[in-house]
């Protein structure tokens, strides 16, 4: 993956948009300011830096700034992007750290001294165990920590061979009927295996090292497995020597390994045996164990190791095994992370000259300073009493876990609360956060009281609030906007005069065919000249949307229609989305219009830019031109009406003369780059007098819909070059930053272990990659899964595409990377989204010359607010299809899924649903196991799944599984498990299995 530094954006607007984003602190103490930011070790969190440091430090490069992303599965978890290109994001632990700020606060971070960053110890694993070198290794295991976590016999599973030492011929066997730990002495000449139950010692000569030296992991491909790589405590101990031996080789230490059995100054545990499924202690008496204080020893070089031999049930991450005996239905504690086989010193891995670039190391700070307080601070959720029994409080709990729970004073509980809480189980209320000086207690209010948690409607107008959506009646001022009578409204006939008339032409639209609001209609004509005149048609919608008007404050300030299963949150009043802008069919309507003269190879020989009047035709849906491109000159009798003197045979000639342009089109765009990963979109079907949903499809990408999208894209990049090259510092444009580096090699490394080989080098060779995975061998099926799990996982590093003023960056950050294009902005869809707007009226002051007076700051601002609201409503969009489908399977399940596994984790697996487009997580701890093993082998983890009949089977990337899916503990949600596999079937299709 190309990396390259960010480049230096700062220009002549750069200080005044710094001093326009500062923030007022909500809290009166944050008005404390210090020299230096000193991290609380208590319950408070630390004062924030004042105005003229954060300015002095950001200007100096040591302080950075990002928008704080909070990890929803694990709200300790936090990160900001990194200023430079290429790097990994700056990791963010904790609540204190994070200082009061919530997702989507643009933050300020001081950095953590190097020696408290985080070591990515998998990463320097896969990194040695692929492709590292003697010198690689002689950096990175200098002062390094082994961590032999010894895992639980299972007496059931005879062990024939163990394995102590894996060398490329596999000549090292030693074979013995029970093993017990035993003592591993290794010296420079010679190892040493004493195993206590037999008294047996096998002596490995001084050649016999060397080939060890010497050895690569065999394990290549699909690992085979048997019992002994879970249940001996030899196979432990050999990866300790492995490690061992490599210091020992590179004379970084002289290693001993400590004894393993009891010592004298040992300290004396109690280890109790916990519940795999609850974290609760079991009934059965707990085993003693004993933790010996290891020490180091000094090497020729200075370093040292060492060695720890926690005897616990949990091994490492490299091989961890539980013993399960869980139930399916109960709540689940959260698992303790377990420490890695080899922990890498920070201070050795800095040593590397790679580890910035190979991602071995993540970089972690804490917030100083929050620049904008974008979060609203309101959150809806429950109540109950606190745990304590305190009478002057209650608790509020969010339903985003992202946001901290509340104590709220008890007057504003509601009426009853105190005697009958269990009458307020299940109801939810909205609260605001106005308080928040301890870490663990932020004080808030309740803004409101919404209904009880299983209605729908409940839930989704918390979803609203949460992500500050407005979805409210349009205020009178605004309203007072719209033209008079409008509902009887019609263009008046100077307006005709000043713009192009286009009535007499052959216009129609292509939407979905449930579409109310039509912004942008198409038409095309056949010269004598043997080209083709093409117009795309955009309704006019800053005909009515004044600038500076109370109606154009709100539109605004919503920024864009927010589209759930069974609504639509309209940016603008109705009469005008669904009225007086919407190109219905026979009536007359205001656009803008970009026109070109196209030749039969799709080349523009020229374009036009104006404001024009036109009159659809006829309203077609996608299906209806899908039949047209499909059956040429066939006509259907489900096609709608059809304004005279058209006919159906010549809108199906026009729409394929539209279909034969666009393919070269998309055809050009793609060999100049242009990637597309296809998201699949969950849509639902619902009940006309219940509301609820009865059906569900995956939307489908047909061929009318990216005619469709050809002539916008077209449209977009036109307008883009118009408004640059008029105004190149107030155009609005919209740019998509490459993906991240680090985490797209990561995704090519891992799939190509696993022979799918991807190319992320450009735009394009990734495009072919994917191209070629759908040409590979395998059923319909398999590909189709297998494209699937790779565009979701390609998916995972891409950065979002933003809108901006292009007089805050330089040329070269405008570059679109998806589509591969320098210049591109959004102009197609004004009735929707109000960049779109200010787009129309760069696009208008462009054509007529009178430029707008606009501060390049402000409309920065105004960008950004944009990118906000479009990004809060793809969140509610998003959170309602879950919802929705939560029910749906809560009234039809269970059901059974066909899945794909799109990442493996210590204790569950994300799944893709492929018939439903959603990643779901699956929790091993839920699935009835008798024992779970989670692996890491160069670089690809893996999950080998035991049940109580022999059922057995090992997943990673790409697996293919069946899922159940059923109604979970509580309202709307959904859970997934993976269907048991049948007992000795051999291969299955899609799986990997341990015979």
């Amino acid at each position: 993956m190309e990396k390259r530094k960010k480049s230096n954006s700062k220009n002549q607007y750069s200080d005044k948009l710094s001093k326009a984003t500062k923030s007022v602190p909500q809290n009166p103490s944050d008005n404390k300011t210090g020299k230096k930011f000193f991290p609380k070790p208590n319950n408070q969190f630390s004062p924030y830096l004042s105005p003229p440091e954060v300015a002095r430090g950001l200007s100096t490069g040591v302080l950075v700034e990002g928008v704080l992303r909070i990890n929803q599965k694990s709200y300790e978890d936090a990160f900001i992007c990194s200023p430079d290109t290429g790097q990994q994001d700056i990791y963010i632990k904790g609540v204190q750290a994070r200082s009061r700020a919530l997702n989507g606060d643009l933050v300020v971070v001081q950095l953590d001294q190097p020696g408290e960053w985080k070591v990515n110890h998998d990463m320097v694993q896969d990194f040695l165990e692929r492709k590292g070198t003697e010198d690689d290794n002689k950096i990175l295991m200098e002062s390094c920590i082994v961590n032999p976590k010894l895992e639980s016999v299972d007496d059931k599973a005879p062990i024939d061979e163990i394995k102590v030492i894996k060398s490329v011929d596999e000549k090292i066997v030693v074979s013995v009927e029970e093993v017990k730990v035993g003592d591993v002495d290794i010296s420079t000449d010679s190892i040493e295996v004493v195993i206590e139950d037999k008294d047996k010692v096998i002596n490995i000569s001084a050649d016999s090292v060397d080939l060890i030296k010497s050895s690569v992991d065999p394990l290549e491909g699909v690992p085979i497995v048997s019992a002994s790589d879970y249940e001996s405590a030899e196979d432990i101990e050999s990866k300790v020597e492995k490690e061992a031996l490599k210091l020992a080789d590179m004379k970084i230490v002289d290693v001993s390994l400590a004894s393993t059995k009891d010592d004298s100054d040992s300290d004396v545990i109690v280890e109790s045996t916990t519940d795999a499924a609850t974290g609760e202690p079991l009934a059965s008496s707990p085993k003693k164990s004993r933790r010996g204080k290891r020490g180091g020893k000094r090497g020729a070089k200075g370093g040292s190791m060492e060695v720890n031999s926690s005897v616990t049930s949990v091994n490492t991450t490299l091989n961890t095994t539980v013993e399960s005996t869980t139930s399916t239905t109960s709540r689940y504690a959260r698992k303790l992370p377990t420490k890695p086989l080899v922990e890498y010193s920070i201070f050795s891995v800095l040593k590397h000259p790679q580890w910035q670039t190979m991602g071995l190391v993540q970089k972690t700070g804490r917030v100083v300073a929050i620049r904008e307080w974008k979060h609203s601070r309101v959150a809806a959720g429950t109540i109950k009493p606190m745990s304590d029994k305190n009478p002057r409080f209650f608790l509020f709990s969010p339903t985003d876990s992202r946001v901290p729970r509340m104590k709220i004073q008890m007057s504003e509980a509601p009426q009853n609360f105190q005697t009958r809480p269990e009458d307020f189980i299940g109801m939810m209320f909205v609260a605001r956060i106005v308080k928040w000086d301890m870490v663990n207690s932020a004080l808030g209010t309740i803004e409101r009281s919404l209904g009880h948690s299983s209605d729908i409607g409940v839930r989704t107008e918390g979803l609203l609030m949460e992500n500050n959506i407005d979805y409210g009646e349009f205020p009178p001022e605004a309203l007072a906007n719209l033209p008079e009578s409008f509902q009887n409204w019609s263009i008046p006939p100077q307006e005709i005069k000043r713009r192009r008339d286009f009535r007499n032409e052959c216009v129609f639209t292509i939407d979905p065919l449930t579409a109310r609001d039509l912004d942008d209609a198409l038409s095309v004509t056949l010269e004598p000249s043997g080209l083709y005149r093409v117009g795309v048609h955009i309704a006019d919608v800053s005909y009515f949307v004044r600038d500076g008007t109370a109606l154009d404050r709100v539109a605004g300030e919503r920024a864009t229609s927010t589209y759930l299963v069974e609504r639509v949150v309209p940016m603008l009043p109705r009469p005008l989305c669904e009225n007086l802008c919407s190109l219905n069919p026979g009536e007359d309507r205001l656009t803008f219009t970009v026109e070109w003269t196209i030749n039969s190879q799709a080349q523009i020989v020229s374009e036009w830019f104006g404001r024009t009047v036109i009159r659809n035709c006829t309203k077609l849906a996608y299906e209806h031109a899908q039949s047209m491109i499909d059956n040429p000159g066939e006509e259907s009798g489900s096609l709608p009406a059809i304004d005279s003197p058209y006919t159906a045979k010549e809108i199906s000639e026009k729409v394929n003369m539209l279909q034969m342009l666009a393919v070269k089109l998309r055809n050009k765009r793609e060999q100049a780059g242009a990637l597309r990963l296809d998201q699949p979109k969950l849509c639902f079907s619902l009940n006309q007098e219940t509301g609820l949903p009865d059906g569900y499809r995956l939307h489908q990408h047909r061929e009318s819909n990216r005619l469709i999208e050809e002539f916008m894209l077209l449209a977009n990049m036109a307008v883009a070059h118009k408004i640059y090259t008029t105004y190149t510092d107030i155009a609005v444009l919209r740019r998509h930053p490459p993906p991240k580096a680090d985490m797209m090699d990561k995704v090519v490394d891992q799939l190509g272990s696993l022979g799918v080989d991807i190319n992320s080098s450009t735009t394009a060779a990734l495009a072919a990659s994917i191209a070629n995975i759908k040409m590979s061998s395998g059923t319909e099926a398999e590909v189709r899964a297998k494209v699937a799990c790779v565009t979701s996982l390609c998916s995972k590093p891409m950065e979002l595409a933003r809108y901006f003023c292009t007089g805050l960056y330089q040329p070269e950050d405008f570059h679109h990377y998806a589509l591969s294009v320098p210049l591109y902005t959004h102009f197609t869809s004004p009735i929707r989204r109000y960049p779109d707007i200010l787009v129309h009226r760069l696009l208008d002051a462009a054509i007529t010359g009178r430029r707008p007076s606009w501060d390049p700051v402000q409309v920065q601002q105004a960008t950004e607010h944009c990118n906000d609201k479009r990004l809060g409503a793809k969140r509610v969009g998003e959170a309602s299809a879950e919802l929705f489908l939560g029910l749906f399977i809560a009234e039809c399940g269970p059901l059974s899924q066909p899945g794909a596994v799109v990442q493996v984790m210590d204790h569950s697996l994300d799944v893709l649903i492929l018939e439903m487009g959603v990643v779901k997580r699956v929790y091993v701890d839920r699935l009835g196991v008798s024992k779970h093993c989670f692996r890491r082998v160069l670089g690809v983890s893996y999950m080998d799944l035991w049940w109580e009949d022999g059922s057995k089977v090992t997943l990673t990337l790409l697996s293919q599984v069946g899922l159940v899916l059923a109604k979970g503990d509580r309202d709307f949600e959904f859970t997934a498990v993976i269907e048991k596999p049948e007992k000795d079937v051999g291969d299955l299709t899609g799986l990997i299995t341990l015979d």
